[in-house]
């Protein structure tokens, strides 16, 4: 009877993976566009759409994706958007030598509008979310430059600041996993921990000198981001959040890594069963 469950989760979870790639929702690509310059395009475009006489969704969808690689974008899919870099929406200003710059000064994050959303997180959660995420930049981007945790210390430096903004978050259903958990223990498959939730967040980094913006970022992914498979994790209710934030902060480290001219190895790893 065990069995017959097991092989039946397996079959369902196989389904679920394979249907998920069905579908692909497309990104439009120009880090020389800052987000204003976007959204107006993409208003631009949806109007032209509006305005055509197209009977089904496919034909509207192709004449978007035309018009904005008309405006200079490179239209891909959402995943394939993540290979090339990193974050669903990416602006880094031209002509910055991101080499002269000595360190990072972080800020602690912004989580006013998580907690606007989530009135039931206790001020003291909002403000741990707010340590840990500090905390996971901060050894991630570490990699690429030095972190100066004090702001005072950045004085008479070249320094980049960064500032964090968590806009959406979710708990990890906690009862589910220790359920998932168990059968986990016996198949070799990564298993959901449960509805999925959203996480989203801002970034800006300017020059510490001018306040001149010189790359803003922003991205919105699901719960199990990050995630490791089921069985490897004690999980605890900020799991996903906890996972969700090194995602980010490693591809930031990425992407100033690469604006730099650095080699960077990615510092996730590879979560096993």
């Amino acid at each position: 009877m065990v069995k017959r469950m097991i092989i039946g989760i397996v079959c369902v979870l196989i389904s679920v993976v394979v249907l998920s790639g069905c579908a692909s929702k497309m990104a439009y690509l120009n880090t020389q566009k800052p987000p204003d310059e976007v959204k107006r395009d993409k208003a631009g475009c949806q109007a032209a759409v509006d305005g055509a006489d197209f009977k089904d969704a496919d034909s509207k969808q192709k004449k978007f994706d035309q018009c904005m690689k008309d405006k200079g974008y490179n239209v891909v899919s959402e995943d394939e958007a993540e290979k090339i870099q990193g974050f669903k929406e990416l602006w880094v200003k031209s002509g910055v030598d991101f080499k002269a710059y000595e360190a990072v000064f972080i800020e602690k994050a912004d989580l006013a509008q998580a907690k606007a959303k989530n009135s039931k997180v206790s001020d003291e959660e909002i403000n741990n979310l707010s340590d840990e995420m500090l905390k996971r930049f901060s050894k991630a981007v570490g990699v690429v430059m030095p972190v100066i945790p004090d702001k005072d210390k950045t004085a008479g430096k070249k320094v980049l600041y960064i500032s964090l903004k968590l806009n959406d978050i979710a708990r990890a259903d906690v009862g589910a996993n220790v359920a998932l958990q168990a059968v986990g223990q016996l198949v070799p498959l990564p298993l959901p921990g449960g509805p999925e939730g959203t996480f989203s967040f801002e970034g800006v980094i300017v020059d510490s000198s001018g306040n001149e913006k010189l790359i803003t970022i922003s991205d919105t992914v699901k719960s199990g981001k990050n995630s490791s498979l089921a069985g490897l994790e004690k999980f605890s209710q900020w799991q996903y959040a906890y996972d969700v934030m090194d995602y980010w902060a490693d591809n930031l480290a990425a992407l100033l890594a690469k604006e730099r001219g650095q080699e960077y190895k990615s510092q996730l790893g590879f979560k096993l069963l």
